[in-house]
């Protein structure tokens, strides 16, 4: 970075390799904190050289996102991987840019499962809108999981029915079975059967709903919840198509 009478400019493209190296070394040597420092500098070196897809991911994120792990910095190094990713976004990468928000909700999620319910749907909103619908819904997925777990049944509901919505445009009709399954199961624990009763009813639209076994044990769950029969209710809960569904669901 130095410069002299030899050397009017500095070589940042240089510096970037050795504050990498560094990085790597005080990481091995859990020294966390200089790692952390060299990730940075790395960072600012790439983008002084204008090599923005080189910033903090995925070269540095490595060293950088464990060093902050190690130093119960978690927050800090979302926030890294936050400013990496629109910066692939802004350079027209937005696939690396959805991987880095993604991995940015596995780091927090434990921690703040909140900002990585975020994270996982500003993921999803960059690959729906590269029309990578799988890499989305497995988005998706993981944002309605958190939020079913966390009993934030409001926005569940409405996770569940983007995912239902995308299912249905890739013709993934028996996956549309299943989430109309737990759209139900989330309406009713809002205590809010109109609405259960008519994501069912909408769901008649779906190719091969009506008549199918979900079909049937939904509009029993929903005869036994109306008439506040209790056994009626804990026979179809008891149904294996209930039982084996994603764990959050499922409980």
């Amino acid at each position: 970075l130095k410069t002299g009478l030899l050397k009017w400019k500095p070589d940042y493209d240089s510096a970037a390799t050795e504050y990498g190296k560094a990085a790597v070394a005080f990481k091995n040597a859990k020294q966390f904190d200089q790692a952390r420092e060299a990730c940075l500098r790395e960072a600012e070196a790439h983008e002084n050289n204008k090599a923005y897809l080189f910033i903090d991911f995925p070269d540095g994120i490595i060293p950088l996102t464990v060093a902050l792990q190690e130093m119960q910095r978690l927050p800090e190094a979302v926030q890294l991987i936050e400013k990496a990713s629109m910066m692939y976004l802004e350079n027209g990468t937005p696939d690396t840019a959805a991987i880095a928000l993604e991995r940015a909700g596995k780091l927090i999620e434990n921690v703040s499962p909140e900002k990585a319910v975020q994270l996982y749907q500003q993921a999803a909103s960059v690959f729906e809108n590269e029309e990578r619908l799988r890499q989305a819904l497995e988005m998706l997925g993981k944002a309605s999981r958190l939020l079913v777990r966390g009993r934030r049944l409001d926005e569940a509901a409405l996770s569940l029915q983007k995912e239902k919505s995308i299912y249905k445009e890739i013709e993934n009709y028996p996956t549309c079975y299943k989430k109309t399954i737990a759209q139900v199961l989330v309406h009713l624990h809002r205590n809010d059967y109109v609405a259960a009763e008519r994501c069912v009813r909408e769901s008649y639209s779906i190719p091969g709903f009506n008549g199918s076994e979900d079909c049937a044990a939904l509009e029993q769950l929903l005869e036994g919840y109306d008439q506040q029969d209790q056994d009626q209710v804990s026979e179809v809960c008891n149904l294996p198509l209930f039982k084996y569904m994603d764990n959050d669901v499922s409980r």
